[in-house]
């Protein structure tokens, strides 16, 4: 099936930008459609900086001329959410937690990145670790959850 725009994507005419307002993305290997006003939602990241310039033909294009970028096209889905409304959601158990900080890096995402950044507790360093090695300052209710645990 031929496309008729090169980008696969229609050309919005409000604006004088290069680029259509739908635009098709290859990351990866995975395709991902969102809006231009998305993808430049933060100044100063890659990607404003990427759909900001004045000639589009500079970008690298797959074989249906797609946007391509050479990263993790299964992570990017994150980035593209936080993009949209600035939240990060993730699955409980997470497991790629330090690879997708690693893709909001390279992204220059700074906000993404530090809400990826491990969590310290302020009251305490060891976060939530249950194994605390420190007596001298043990945790509200914590000789109730130890009498508790001993009773079962």
């Amino acid at each position: 099936m031929a496309l008729a725009d090169p980008a696969g994507c229609a050309r919005g005419s409000e604006d004088s930008s290069p680029f259509p307002d739908i635009i098709e993305l290859n990351v990866g290997g995975q395709v991902y459609i969102t809006r231009h006003p998305t993808l430049v939602s933060v100044p100063g990241s890659l990607l404003w900086q990427m759909f900001t310039q004045k000639n589009s033909r500079s970008l690298a294009r797959d074989s249906k001329g797609r946007f391509f970028v050479d990263r993790d096209g299964f992570l990017f889905r994150y980035i593209l959410d936080f993009m949209r409304d600035r939240q990060l959601v993730l699955p409980e158990h997470f497991p790629e937690r330090g690879r997708l900080q690693r893709e909001a890096e390279y992204f220059m995402l700074p906000e993404l990145v530090k809400l990826l950044e491990p969590k310290l507790s302020q009251q305490n360093s060891l976060g939530d670790d249950p194994c605390q090695s420190d007596p001298e300052e043990p945790s509200p209710g914590g000789d109730t959850a130890r009498s508790l645990a001993s009773a079962a």
